[in-house]
């Protein structure tokens, strides 16, 4: 052990809680209810442990010390000693190296090593039993970071983009930039790649107004998936929810993320970023110790009440946060708030988001939940998006449509209804004229609040829209789990041939079936949410549960499918174009489902056997007339007597006026306009 620096101490302040630095000194603070001891070390740029420092002052359940001569880029960690007592929900052990979690920078990713578990692994009393091993040698240190100087660094210049205008693009930060080529390798799946003129220019070209970025936080690396020899790429387990991912940075610079949030505001572009706060990467009863679980396990996650040893998982991961807990609230709000303010991020999209409204012993689904009345109070984040995934494994956890109304949500309904209607089933027009209008059941009107629904096709999280025409089963054994993972139900066709092909009829039929699936996503009514890489085609060869494919699988292969890529990106930029200039669906659109005689239909009596519809579109003065043929053969509509009309859409080209017809082609999404 080295201890070559000599540092003088005081007793510190409580708040703000975290590692606050100033030009004497830094205060550290530390949440913890329960522990009866914490530790300050210091280490240096080799690792090696250079100072300790007991904290024994405590103010509100805060502890606290200021240690004078300390700077902005001091290596930190923790350690909190206190009960062993798993059954009633402590497991403080001072052995095991802890992350600040409100640290803003570490210095490495964050892999799971056997002695980061606070119980021996392999002991027959499982979790109850008590490891010894000192976990500091394979834990990241935290890194002191000076939050006055990024307040001072930010820019303000968010676009401020309408709900009514928004079309998000949902992308994995890494995954998108890796294999782009015109990129340098310093910037290839880093923030800088994303904020290279080639990237920006690319996504201002293509029409779209805000970026959704998959998890950049801080994440584990699980040891089962190093095991197998993959890791966790998609990032949904976190440990550091202020910490972005060191993988991310290139030399640990904070301010690359304030200069790729810039160049895309410079554009026109949003920035959203997806988070999770329903649960952390620690795990259940035998997952591994390196923050909230060895601070304070009985205040930051909602335990059993029957046997406090064991975790609530609504979550599906292991364990879920406590919201009923002030200080797990502070916490979340907390890192809003230093990802708002610091990084002048537009808006947040929340992993299965019913957990963050669970309260009581329960953990019932609550529209007056503590998370919601504080963010509704909330005056730095009073105009930032929120978007939930409105849903969670646990009872009562489908919540769409029951978040509060400042909230859109995840539309599973549309992308249901848009993949079994286009791949050919019958029985599916109610549903997809319902979700693409956004009227109700029994009313020819549209609703009020449409910008709430998320409407998607694809997301990170199932098939790529290549891969819904490509595939009709998934292809998962790269996941080393004998393809029992990911959903069974895609509701896709592989249009003849299960994956690649070179036959010119299928890759045809491929094409055309997907530029009339995403023609219905872009242009419905509500926000239509586009997977990145979609509009080139990109595959991720039949794995619909990509989530530990660090790899060719889950990075975006822009040149994948060559001319047909290119044409796809032109289609779909010219569609959102259309979407920008022709509004169907504004402000008191009247819309009417009609047969193929012109006659108006009552969308609660349609036939099952239908695979093609039209309906009537009427606002701001123009009428519209929309089709959609998801059948194999053409087919012909009326049209009304002495009007004449302008084609604005065909997605398959091939559609030709006949009399007073139109014949639509087969797989065809078709916009007419009244003139």
């Amino acid at each position: 052990m080295f201890r070559l620096n000599h540092f003088k101490t005081e007793s510190g302040r409580p708040y703000p809680i975290g590692a606050t630095p100033d030009k004497n000194g830094v205060n550290f603070s530390i949440y913890s209810q329960n522990a009866t001891g914490i530790s300050l070390h210091f280490y240096n740029a080799f690792g090696y442990e250079t100072n300790v420092f007991q904290l024994t002052e405590k103010t509100d359940d805060v502890w606290h010390i200021y240690v004078a001569g300390a700077k902005a880029g001091q290596r930190y960690a923790y350690r909190v000693d206190g009960p062993w007592d798993p059954e009633n929900g402590m497991r403080f052990n001072k052995n095991k190296l802890l992350l600040d979690p409100t640290a803003k920078l570490l210095t490495h990713s964050v892999e799971i090593h056997k002695s980061q578990f606070a119980y021996k692994m392999g002991d027959e009393n499982l979790d109850l039993s008590f490891s010894k091993t000192d976990s500091a040698p394979f834990t990241p240190k935290c890194i002191v970071v000076d939050v006055e100087k990024l307040r001072n660094d930010v820019i303000q210049n968010s676009p401020d983009i309408a709900w009514e205008d928004t079309v998000i693009y949902e992308m994995h930060l890494r995954g998108f930039s890796k294999l782009n080529t015109q990129l340098s390798k310093s910037e290839q799946g880093r923030f800088l790649g994303l904020s290279a003129k080639k990237s920006v220019r690319y996504l201002k070209s293509l029409g779209i107004t805000s970026v959704e970025l998959l998890p950049i936080a801080a994440h584990t690396n699980p040891l089962f998936l190093k095991e197998k020899g993959l890791s966790n790429y998609w990032g949904y387990d976190p440990v550091c929810f202020m910490a972005p991912e060191p993988a991310y940075m290139y030399r640990k610079n904070l301010g690359q993320i304030q200069t790729m949030v810039r160049l895309l505001h410079d554009v026109g572009i949003e920035v959203i970023f997806d988070v999770v706060y329903n649960h952390t990467g620690e795990g259940n009863e035998m997952g591994p110790s390196l923050s909230l679980k060895g601070i304070d396990n009985l205040t930051y996650y909602r335990l059993s009440p029957e046997n406090k040893r064991y975790y609530m998982n609504d979550t599906g991961c292991g364990n879920m946060l406590n919201f009923d807990s002030s200080a797990t609230l502070a916490l979340v709000l907390n890192s809003m708030r230093y990802w708002k303010e610091m990084f002048d991020i537009d808006g947040f999209r929340f992993d299965l988001a019913t957990t963050l409204a669970r309260v009581g012993d329960k953990g019932v689904y609550s529209k007056d939940a503590p998370f919601f009345e504080a963010l509704s109070k909330d005056n730095i984040l009073k105009d930032t998006k929120l978007i939930a995934e409105p849903w969670d494994i646990g009872w009562g956890g489908y919540q769409r449509g029951n978040f509060p109304t400042r909230f859109a949500e995840w539309n599973d309904r549309f992308r249901d209804a848009c993949r079994r209607f286009w791949k050919g089933d019958f029985g599916q027009v109610r549903d997809l004229f319902t979700e693409f209008a956004a009227v109700q059941y029994d009313e020819k009107i549209y609703y009020q609040d449409a910008w709430r629904r998320i409407n998607f096709l694809t997301a990170h999280d199932g098939f790529t829209a290549y891969d819904l025409v490509s595939y009709n089963e998934k292809h998962n054994q790269m996941n080393g789990e004998e393809n029992r993972d990911g959903n069974s139900a895609n509701w896709s066709w592989n249009s003849g041939v299960e994956g690649q092909t070179k036959d010119k009829k299928i890759l045809d039929l491929r094409f055309k079936r997907l530029k009339a699936m995403l023609a219905t996503l872009l242009l419905s009514n509500g926000t239509p949410m586009l997977l990145a890489g979609d509009e080139r085609l990109n595959t991720q060869y039949g794995n619909n549960n990509a989530y530990a494919q660090d790899n060719v699988v889950g990075w975006l292969d822009w040149n994948h499918m060559g001319p047909y890529a290119r044409k796809m990106q032109s289609f779909v930029q010219s569609v959102l174009t259309m979407r920008k200039e022709t509004p169907f669906f504004a402000e008191d659109t009247w819309v009417c489902l009609q047969d193929r005689n012109g006659i108006p239909l009552d969308a609660n009596h349609l036939s099952e056997g239908m695979r093609d519809f039209a309906f009537v579109c009427q606002t701001l003065g123009e009428t519209y007339f929309i089709i959609m043929n998801a059948s194999d053969k053409p087919v012909q509509y009326r049209l009304k007597k002495g009007i004449s009309y302008q084609c604005l859409l065909d997605t398959a080209e091939e559609s030709v006026f006949v009399g007073k017809d139109i014949q639509v082609a087969p797989w065809s999404f078709t916009v007419l306009l009244e003139e």
